[in-house]
């Protein structure tokens, strides 16, 4: 053989190897085996498992409810660490057969009351608190709901759900009154929840009152007034003499006797009612003697602190300054158990009782002592709803009573003729003349007058202490209303938050009640 050819055979069945070699390493590739017409197979892919357990959506839509005008959507929240569904649905509906619409996480399975349910489909009985549970695609994660769902005015409850999951809110009772009848009422959420079985709020659910306290212990100074026990302008602390050869002396006097500080003998009850002492935050160097852990003060009883500020100068002349002083008020409490020979509770409970009003205390220190129709407070950001010493705040902020209740006793002292004012009209013009401004926003007996942009506002107060936020209006247009929440968020925003919802709730009562 020639050399040529050796060399052409050779270099042909090189190619041919090659060209099997090469194959037998594409078809091998990656492990994933020959497919149809020798194409190559990708590697299997494991599907994931979605552990994702939300409820993003949840309503009663007309079309599954016949009887619904509307589609009533709930608002979601997380309150207290628990997540709830508040909805409100026209008081014709039928709360035992409702059917939800809702959305939840893909590939999750729901439940409401332990059953499983089918979105749009599925009838439920929603007459008392229903668990709802989302189950993730793995079977292991679950989250957990309870739907609240509530007969009434959607437009109303929308104010009220948002102030709840905007500021952490478990419970609100809210009253109102047009033309002195009850116009609408509601309990939301939980007076207590977080406890088995939670306790829904209503609207005779008490609650603590906070410096709404303080228009009812003005109720009870002008009580006294007309029973002839003391004048607004007779002085507190004074001894006879004090102040000119004829001046009487002040009703506590005897209670604190001796040679008072600058100013403290020229006091009167006006001054007191009014926060025009002449002692402010700023004379005992910006503390609070009635809710403060200043060592001057705290584990005082109520005569021992203010023991301690007749001995402390004012800081202006009684009368010439505004300056807001719950330490006022709480001396005020003092001077009605001084006048009466019993308790600040006896006396005021004495007074509202003219109003019809019977079910209204003085709150006590701690949660196992609450009344059992009261509801739990839940103090934020570490604070402590029961740090305060209910017997020292009484008369300033320590008032416990139900909406419903509240609006009665407003009813008795607001000029109306449906239900009979329990006080002379002479005697509420004083309480509602404004002393310490020339326009809107003063104050008066105990109340605040006027309003700078709620103009349908007569005179209000509100109140907070921790654990507790309050608003009670009294309107110049026939409509009074009341909020009481038993928390208090401390958003700056959150008291404006209260105003701005009454206020919204009173318009709507005032348009369609």
């Amino acid at each position: 053989m020639k050399r040529s050819e050796f060399y052409l055979k050779a270099r042909t069945l090189f190619m041919a190897v090659l060209m099997v070699s090469s194959s037998l390493i594409l078809t091998n590739c990656g492990g994933g085996g020959n497919g149809e017409n020798g194409k190559i197979e990708p590697e299997p892919v494991t599907p994931t498992i979605s552990t994702k357990c939300e409820l993003s959506t949840f309503q009663f839509k007309s079309t599954s409810n016949p009887g619904l005008v509307n589609s009533p959507t709930g608002v979601i929240a997380t309150i207290q660490n628990r997540n709830l569904v508040l909805i409100t649905v026209p008081e014709s509906a039928d709360l035992t057969k409702l059917v939800p619409t809702y959305n939840a996480s893909d590939k999750s399975t729901v439940k409401m009351g332990g059953a499983a349910v089918t979105s749009g489909v599925t009838p439920v009985n929603f007459t008392g608190d229903v668990e709802l549970v989302v189950t993730a695609e793995d079977g292991k994660h679950s989250k957990y709901y309870t739907v609240l769902v509530r007969k009434g005015n959607a437009d109303i409850d929308a104010q009220v759900y948002s102030i709840m999951r905007k500021y952490n809110i478990p419970g609100i009772g809210v009253a109102t009154t047009k033309n002195e009848k009850l116009a609408y009422t509601a309990g939301y959420g939980y007076a207590i929840i977080d406890q088995t079985p939670k306790v829904r709020a209503t609207p005779t659910t008490l609650f603590r009152l906070a410096s709404v306290s303080k228009f009812q212990c003005a109720l009870c100074i002008m009580t006294l007034y007309e029973e002839g026990k003391l004048s607004p302008d007779d002085y507190v602390f004074a001894p006879a003499g004090a102040n000119g050869p004829d001046s009487k002396e002040g009703i506590l006097q005897s209670m604190y006797p001796g040679a008072h500080a600058t100013g403290v003998d020229q006091i009167k009850v006006r001054h007191l009612l009014t926060h025009t002492s002449g002692w402010q935050y700023a004379t005992t160097g910006g503390v609070d003697p009635i809710f403060t852990g200043d060592s001057r003060f705290y584990g005082k009883t109520l005569k021992q602190r203010v023991e301690y500020m007749v001995n402390t100068a004012v800081s202006n002349t009684p009368g010439s300054v505004y300056s807001y002083y719950n330490l006022g008020f709480c001396v005020l409490g003092q001077i009605v158990e001084k006048l009466t020979g019993g308790t600040y509770e006896a006396y005021l409970r004495q007074v509202e009782a003219k109003a019809g009003v019977t079910d209204v205390w003085i709150a006590k220190n701690s949660r196992a002592e609450r009344r059992a129709n009261e509801a739990c407070y839940y103090a934020q950001q570490s604070t402590d709803a029961y740090q305060n010493d209910m017997a020292v705040v009484a008369a300033c902020g320590a008032v416990i009573a139900s909406p419903v209740d509240l609006m009665q006793v407003v009813c008795a002292e607001d000029y109306g003729t449906v239900v009979p004012d329990i006080l002379k009209k002479e005697t509420l013009d004083m309480m509602y003349t404004n002393y310490t401004s020339s326009g809107k926003g003063g104050y008066g007996f105990g109340w605040r007058i006027g309003h700078n942009t709620l103009t349908n506002w007569a005179s209000y107060h509100g109140g907070n202490i921790n654990g507790t936020g309050t608003i009670i209006v009294r309107g110049n247009n026939g409509v009074n209303g009341v909020l009481l929440c038993n928390s208090r968020s401390y958003i700056d925003d959150f008291d404006t938050a209260l105003y701005v919802g009454l206020d919204a709730i009173m318009s709507l009562v005032k348009a369609n009640y």
